[in-house]
């Protein structure tokens, strides 16, 4: 995040300027809102009148070049092409009719494919089935599939899908990420066929990393200088992943802007170096030698990479400053900075829909802004700390805006561990490849693995004595002051450092939305195909089931259920209901207790669920009373081996009106337990709507006036069944689909009816949001 701190020593705003500052920063600001703004928009507006304004305002500069109107046409401008590009980008989607269709399609591989625990995932470009039709960039999966590399041509069986991802509040946003990148389907494959090896180049890069790992393998976790040598995300496992988290330092072990901006200012400077010690009649300048090297160089490198939008700013700003250095012309850090980001917008208007892009961004504005001017004062450690500080807390507003921790000691973690990657491993590793792939010589490839290892071993270290800060976002008008709060801290005014830590406290005590007293609020999450429901009382968290845990290693309790809760507030589960131990229900309840730890556990399968949970058995009858709510247990089998019929129910009451968790539960389970279930108005149903459960009996003696049904869209098992979905219409009750609403609250009070408090794919949608 720090990449570009080398470049801004050689531009100074107390040079004289061939432009006029104050307008090209008006100007590009101008751009880059055009550009953003179609971002806030829930259906999208056509293009075309905003084009029609371009021509109009171009016409009235002719007449009169007024600031205003040169800025007003910068704007239309970039909001005419990002409409116009995302208009494109929405129409180059799979169609309706392909939807959860087999097709036969060819294809290149684009980038690193991912090996995973069950097959390869990777991304296929320039699609056509075969009919030769033109298909879009798409996301596949290989369940035990064949090696992939990179630019390999294949011909494909695939089942195809329109990008959906599940819909939750705090959590990742799949669809808006898969729009990012470009890409307009999903699949996974079912058979294929290579038709053509990779070209030379992408053949090279497989090479030149089996050559690198050889001597790598040799070392105990070796390889995982692979992550910083060719960008080989697979060189670190999840452990890896989950302590770069915890101390704030995953910047450093990818290959990143950091390094690409190290990079092309030591190549810079050495080809510098030779020029000066060894002149070649050479009758331009040196410069016209050095800066095409170095972006070289920096291209290489950052190829390496796959292109990333760190990597892309951090070239645009080596390429920049290049051509400045080149022209001899110099222009401060700061319109820089706001080029690159246009720049990058402008290919692609829709990459701020990764937090990637904030995050480098703003890091790079926030150095600019806190170390302007002051550079010179101080000493080298103490400027290298106040980056640290400044990084620290000026990027806190964003972490929180994207659901990402904070982790309490990463400011002094990447104090230390910034040089130590930056100057010793990164240098030593390319110097140790260089060396190994020339002369066989691998003595300083294996230093740098040495140096690396010892890196992770500190961090390990320091991981014990320090946890994730999850806060929620804390809305709004919240973020907005301590966003403001955060420029107020890094302004050189004194006076306003007081009132600034003030704006940053509701960070810290964001409001919690309690149910009151005798209320009942009920959050039924979009799990995919399992179920998790949170009942929140006005002073207790219970939450039935934890959705799965795949054999891929995806796990729902992790990547869903945990940062759901921690979006609502919750910190701490005062009991986890888990209905039994079928991995769709209880799979993610493990990752779930490491981030919100329950103080108690209950399950109709106790002896199936994992020791370290310490689950008690679920108790026919068993009641208890939380804040004026009633909550009763029942279980229609203690024993035996099918593991449905044992699913332990959940009755809760707010006055009379009452909600009922069922689990798995089947017809007959159903029957037996009949005299003992009180009228639901809200009933999650059976078994997700299988056709064996929700029997006509069941629906008749709880008149639910709503049921939801939590399934995964297209599942393969047909949940629900459209005859189980006409019973309940047919018998009145509304029924919600988590496939298709996402995640839905209700509110469940004494004295009135239980109604819905909101849809979250409904709530939280955009345009490009199925």
């Amino acid at each position: 995040m720090h990449g570009m701190s080398g470049w801004h020593y050689c531009l100074t705003a107390k040079a004289k300027q061939d432009v006029s500052v104050s307008d090209l920063r008006l100007l590009l600001l101008c751009l880059l809102a055009g550009l953003l703004c179609p971002l806030l928009f829930t259906a999208l507006p056509l293009w075309t009148p905003f084009a029609g304004g371009v021509v109009v305002l171009a016409l009235l500069l002719r007449r009169r070049p007024l600031r205003p109107l040169r800025a007003l046409l910068l704007f239309c401008c970039g909001l005419s092409w990002s409409l116009f590009w995302h208009h494109a980008a929405l129409d180059s989607r799979l169609s309706l009719a392909l939807d959860n269709q087999q097709v036969t399609l060819t294809g290149r591989v684009d980038s690193l494919p991912q090996q995973t625990d069950t097959g390869w995932r990777f991304q296929l470009r320039d699609v056509r089935d075969i009919s030769q039709r033109s298909l879009p960039d798409m996301r596949l999966h290989w369940w035990g599939g064949a090696p992939i590399a990179a630019g390999e041509i294949w011909q494909l069986e695939v089942r195809l899908r329109r990008p959906r991802g599940l819909r939750n509040p705090g959590t990742f946003d799949y669809e808006s990420w898969l729009y990012a990148q470009g890409i307009g389907a999903v699949g996974s494959v079912k058979a294929g066929q290579r038709i053509s090896a990779a070209p030379a180049l992408g053949q090279w890069r497989d090479r030149l990393q089996e050559r690198l790992a050889r001597p790598l393998s040799e070392l105990p976790r070796g390889t995982r200088l692979l992550a910083l040598l060719t960008g080989d995300r697979k060189a670190l496992d999840r452990s890896d992943w989950d302590l770069l988290q915890a101390t704030g330092t995953t910047h450093l072990l990818v290959i990143s802007g950091l390094h690409i901006g190290m990079l092309a200012t030591a190549v810079f400077a050495l080809m510098g170096l030779v020029l000066r010690s060894f002149p070649l009649g050479w009758s331009r300048p040196q410069l016209w030698l050095s800066a095409p090297v170095a972006l070289v160089a920096a291209v290489g490198y950052a190829g390496l990479a796959g292109m990333g939008v760190p990597v892309q700013r951090a070239l645009l700003m080596c390429l920049l400053v290049l051509l400045l250095k080149l022209w001899r012309r110099q222009l401060p850090a700061i319109e820089l900075w706001l080029a690159a980001m246009v720049i990058v917008t402008l290919v692609n208007p829709a990459a701020p829909l990764r937090a990637g892009y904030w995050l480098s961004f703003m890091a790079v504005g926030l150095l600019l802004l806190g170390m302007g001017g002051r550079l010179h004062t101080g000493s080298v450690w103490w400027r290298w700390g106040r980056a640290q500080w400044i990084a620290f807390i000026g990027l806190w507003p964003w972490l929180l805006l994207w659901g990402l921790p904070t982790s309490a000691v990463a400011m002094l973690v990447n104090l230390l561990a910034i040089p130590w990657v930056s100057l010793l491993v990164v240098p030593t590793a390319l110097l140790g490849a260089a060396l190994e792939l020339l002369c066989g010589l691998d003595w300083l490839l294996l230093l740098a693995a040495h140096l690396l290892n010892l890196l992770l071993l500190a961090l390990a270290w320091v991981a014990k004595w320090d946890g994730l800060l999850w806060l929620p976002f804390p809305g709004w008008s919240a973020w907005l002051l301590a966003l403001a709060g955060v420029l107020a801290l890094l302004l050189p005014v004194a006076t306003l450092r007081p009132l600034a830590l003030l704006c940053l406290l509701p960070l810290l005590l964001p409001p919690q939305a309690r149910p009151a007293a005798g209320e009942v609020r009920v959050i039924v999450l979009d799990v995919g195909q399992g179920l998790s429901v949170l009942v929140q009382t006005a002073g207790h968290d219970l939450l039935y089931d934890a959705g799965a845990r795949f054999g891929s290693g995806f796990d729902l309790g992790e990547a869903v259920v945990a940062p759901a809760l921690l979006s609502f507030g919750v910190r701490e589960l005062d009991l986890l209901l888990l209905s039994h131990a079928d991995t769709d229900h209880a799979g993610g309840a493990l990752a779930l207790a490491r981030r919100v730890p329950p103080l108690r556990v209950i399950s109709g399968e106790a002896e199936r669920i994992p020791a370290a949970l310490a689950a008690d058995a679920c108790r026919m009858g068993q009641e208890w009373l939380w804040d004026g709510v009633r909550f009763r247990l029942l279980q229609a089998q203690d024993s035996g081996d099918d593991g449905n019929a044992r699913s332990c129910v959940l009755q809760v009451w707010a006055g009379e009106h009452s909600l009922l968790l069922p689990g798995d539960i089947g017809k007959a389970d159903e029957a037996l337990l009949l005299a003992e279930l009180a009228p639901a108005e809200l009933l999650v149903a059976p078994h997700h709507g299988s056709r064996s459960s929700s029997s006509y009996a069941l629906i008749r003696r709880l008149g639910p006036k709503w049921v939801v049904f939590s399934a995964a869209y297209h599942n393969p098992f047909g949940h629900p069944h459209p005859q189980v979905v006409a019973r309940y219409r047919e018998l009145g009750s509304d029924a919600i689909y988590t496939g298709g609403a996402g995640a839905v609250s209700f509110i469940l009070r004494p004295d009135r009816p239980v109604v819905t408090e909101w849809r979250w794919r409904d709530v939280a949608r955009r345009f490009w949001h199925e």
